[in-house]
């Protein structure tokens, strides 16, 4: 009978166990949405689109709510087992024991009984828990183990030497780019091109082109697969979409570095900042951010591209 009780405890232990991991699955696609809700706040607000995304938030914490009540429904079922369980299998012992002509005395009932209570809280908590833990861990392990094992980024990169060709800054030979290795064609093929420093340049094409993908390639961001990337000093990249933290304009400008007057005043004037700071009350010791200063889209993309 205790063999019996254990295996129906390690039992009801294992089937959340099977259910955790098809919860973990839709904890992550919400977790996904709301974070594109909360980072697409503004345009939803925007265009009155309130409605549409809760519906959408509202579904997918459906789902992951039925995932978890039904794990919950198995542990308070396994719960509950620990209560009732040594009385029911008292009484369906007595009663075969019975059942089969045997005598049955006041001795063997407290000797069975207190065998039974003794033994439960092993059997019925402690080791269906044990089991539980044990298979929590192992889903857990599971996604870490999948994080480990993805491919490394190798660097492909190559630094041009000051002897190589004086006047380049990037350097593309037969460079072959993919975003998701599944696809049959590539995202860049075999791209060779070179830029030279001192010059604005811009990439242009249609929809689809690889217009980003290539920077992002040059950036290091997309991973070569084939060919050689060359670059000679460092990179600098000012985002489409403009990044401020809390603190102060002069912080955001600097970002850790020393301050350095005439170079400051340089970067100023030439991200065309002078004007803003005139208009601020603090000029650039103006706190931005949640609890400062609300700076306009071409402001922060000014204080961006000085950064």
């Amino acid at each position: 009978d205790i063999w019996m009780l254990t295996c129906i405890s390690s039992t009801l232990s294992v089937l959340p166990f099977l259910s955790r991991s098809k919860t973990a699955v839709l904890t992550d696609s919400r977790i996904r949405t709301m974070n594109e809700v909360v980072s697409g706040m503004r345009i939803i607000k925007m265009y009155a689109w309130e409605k549409p995304f809760s519906a959408l938030v509202t579904e997918v914490r459906r789902k992951e709510i039925s995932k978890i009540m039904k794990s919950s429904y198995l542990r308070g079922l396994n719960m509950a087992s620990f209560f009732c369980a040594s009385k029911i299998i008292v009484f369906i012992t007595f009663t075969i024991y019975v059942l089969l002509g045997n005598p049955i005395s006041a001795s063997r009932v407290f000797v069975t009984v207190s065998l039974y209570t003794a033994v439960r809280l092993t059997v019925t908590l402690f080791f269906p828990s044990a089991i539980e833990k044990l298979f929590e861990s192992r889903v857990s392990i599971q996604r870490i183990q999948e994080f480990l094992l993805l491919d490394e980024i190798t660097k492909t990169s190559v630094a041009l030497s000051k002897e190589d060709k004086k006047d380049v800054g990037v350097e593309l030979d037969d460079l072959t780019c993919y975003w998701d290795k599944n696809l049959d064609a590539p995202t860049l093929q075999s791209i060779s091109l070179s830029l030279n420093s001192n010059q604005l340049l811009a990439v242009i094409g249609p929809v689809g082109a690889g217009k980003s993908s290539l920077l992002s390639s040059i950036l290091g961001e997309l991973p070569a697969e084939k060919g050689v990337l060359r670059v000679k000093g460092q990179l600098t990249y000012a985002a489409q979409q403009p990044w401020v933290f809390p603190g102060t304009i002069r912080s955001n400008i600097l970002f850790g570095k020393d301050l350095e007057p005439r170079k400051y005043e340089r970067v100023i004037k030439a991200c065309a900042l002078k004007r803003d700071m005139e208009l601020l009350p603090d000029g650039d010791q103006t706190l931005i951010g949640d609890r400062g200063a609300t700076l306009s889209g071409g402001q922060k993309a000014r204080v961006n591209l000085a950064r």
